[in-house]
């Protein structure tokens, strides 16, 4: 089947309304963004997941709090956020924070400082020394290193391919899986392009946070496009699908020359996701907005 041609943000691409299953969104409350309530769990194998903006997810598992990447401020140097910011201190105590590379947007001390507990920040190697300044506990990790972040549950550095700064440390960038007892895998990309060993660990992925934009108008080598992202949900195989890092980081006053990359992405990522993985559910969500997964059992695990 011929795929309509696309440029970099994933334009192009199928018609509106042809896309994968949508699945739970934003809900109305009074949760840690105003106007959006946390899902309560149900369940031992659920997982309560809500979307902070960016590639900031904080993630109610069973025992433990997890959180990734955080940016909790309104502007990064030129960059303004669009959408609300977390209340102030609303987010409540975090046990383990996952930070997939050395990007200011994605490591942000500042925002670290702000987060409740005593959190266990788990960091790609090389980058350990700056959380330690900031009075936080770091664990560093290089791609295949597996750390036990509760009882029964574990996080494993996975390979991603992002560019580096050349003015950043010298520490590469990666993603994680984090996985409960006997139940498939969350997998947290982090900032990647694709690359044929994402296939290496489909089998242990269930539900996939991945990202669909940037914040340009314009997509950088080193990320994935709502198409491409599309393709990595095809071929993890994932269930659940969640777009991450996009609407959020925006120069001022370009989205009225170019709105649609801060607006679209997760839409075409919808609709691409009907095209290449009709199986997998995608649940888009407004920033702040929440939604609960029941974890699948793997059949590989012990």
């Amino acid at each position: 089947m011929t795929t309509p041609a696309a440029d970099a943000s994933g334009r192009g691409g199928p018609s509106a309304g042809s896309g994968a299953r949508a699945g739970s969104g934003a809900r109305a409350g009074s949760g840690l963004i105003a106007g959006h309530d946390p899902v309560s769990s149900t369940l031992e194998t659920d997982v309560n997941l809500q979307w902070l903006g960016h590639a900031t997810v904080l993630l109610d598992l069973p025992g433990l709090r997890l959180m990734t990447d955080p940016f909790l401020r309104d502007r990064l140097g030129p960059l303004r956020r669009h959408g609300p910011l977390p209340r102030s201190g609303a987010i409540g105590a975090v046990d383990v924070v996952v930070i997939s590379h050395a990007h200011p947007d994605h490591f942000d001390r500042a925002s670290l400082r702000a987060i409740g507990g005593n959190p266990l920040v788990i960091i790609p190697r090389g980058l350990g020394g700056r959380v330690g300044r900031i009075g936080l506990r770091a664990r560093e990790v290089s791609v295949g290193e597996r750390v036990t972040i509760g009882p029964d549950w574990t996080i494993t550095a996975v390979p991603a391919r992002h560019w580096r700064w050349p003015s950043a440390p010298r520490a590469a960038a990666i993603g994680y899986l984090i996985e409960g007892p006997g139940r498939a895998g969350i997998y947290f990309a982090g900032d990647t392009s694709p690359f044929k060993a994402m296939r290496d660990f489909a089998s242990r992925v269930d539900v996939a946070l991945l990202p669909v934009g940037a914040w340009g108008p314009h997509v950088s080598p080193g990320h994935l496009t709502p198409r491409s992202a599309a393709q990595v949900a095809s071929d993890l195989g994932a269930r659940v699908a969640v777009p991450i890092h996009w609407g959020t980081l925006y120069p001022p006053g370009l989205e009225r020359w170019f709105g649609g990359r801060l607006t679209e992405p997760a839409a075409r990522f919808t609709e691409w996701a009907g095209r290449f993985s009709p199986a997998t559910e995608v649940r888009a969500l407004e920033i702040g907005g929440a939604t609960r997964i029941d974890l699948q059992a793997n059949p590989t695990k012990p």
